[in-house]
C-alpha cells in the first residue's frame, strides 16, 4: 500500500484536492473532519468545558472563540492540541489498518500540519497543495469565522509555504482553481 500525507496551509486547496482523489476511488483520512467530529463528542466536550467553561454554549463548542482563546494564548493551546491530537492519532491508526485489511493499493491522509505536528517518516510521499498569498487570503476572508487577524495567526503557526514546498515530494499549484 502508498500511503500519501496531503498537505498546505490554510486556504490552499486541500480540500478540493481531497475530493479528487475520492472521486477517483481512494479514500482519504480527512483530519479536519474528523477533529470536527471530536467537538460532537460528550467527553471532549466535557474536558474542554472544564479547561474553557466561558466556550461552550448550550452544550456545545463556539470554535470561533475557542480559536481566538487558544491562538492568545501558548499554554491554552498546548492543552487543546494534546487532548485533540491524542485521539486523532488513534483514529488514523485504526482507519489505516481497517484500509490494509481492505487491501486499498493507496490512501490519503488531509493532515493541515502535516510538517508541524505530524511523523513524515510515516508517509510513502508527502504533497504539498499551494497557491499564491492573494488567492489564499481571499479563499480564507470567504469562511465563515474567519478575519484577517485569524488568518495572520494562524500563518505563524504553520511552517511558510516556501519552506514546505522545499520539504515535499510533489507540489500541486492550486491557483487555478479545481482546473
Amino acid at each position: 500500500m502508498i500511503v500519501l500525507g496531503l498537505t498546505g496551509s490554510v486556504g490552499m486547496g486541500k480540500t478540493e484536492t481531497s475530493k479528487y482523489f475520492l472521486r477517483n476511488n481512494i479514500e482519504v483520512f480527512d483530519c479536519d473532519n474528523k477533529i470536527d467530529s471530536f467537538y460532537k463528542k460528550r467527553e471532549i466536550i466535557e474536558e474542554i468545558k472544564n479547561f474553557f467553561p466561558s466556550i461552550i454554549i448550550k452544550d456545545n463548542v463556539d470554535k470561533t472563540s475557542l480559536a481566538k482563546l487558544v491562538f492568545n494564548d501558548k499554554k491554552k493551546l498546548v492543552f487543546l492540541e494534546r487532548l485533540l491530537h491524542h485521539k486523532l492519532k488513534e483514529e488514523q491508526s485504526f482507519w489505516l489498518r481497517k484500509k490494509i485489511r481492505e487491501k486499498k493499493k493507496i490512501v490519503v491522509f488531509d493532515v493541515p500540519l502535516l510538517f508541524e505536528k505530524d511523523n513524515l517518516k510515516k508517509y510513502d510521499l508527502a504533497i504539498v497543495v499551494s497557491c499564491s498569498k492573494g488567492i489564499q487570503k481571499r479563499r480564507v476572508l470567504k469562511r465563515k469565522g474567519w478575519n484577517k487577524e485569524r488568518l495572520e495567526k494562524t500563518l505563524k503557526l504553520q511552517i511558510s509555504d516556501n519552506k514546505k514546498k522545499k520539504m515535499t515530494d510533489i507540489v500541486i499549484n492550486t491557483d487555478r482553481g479545481k482546473r
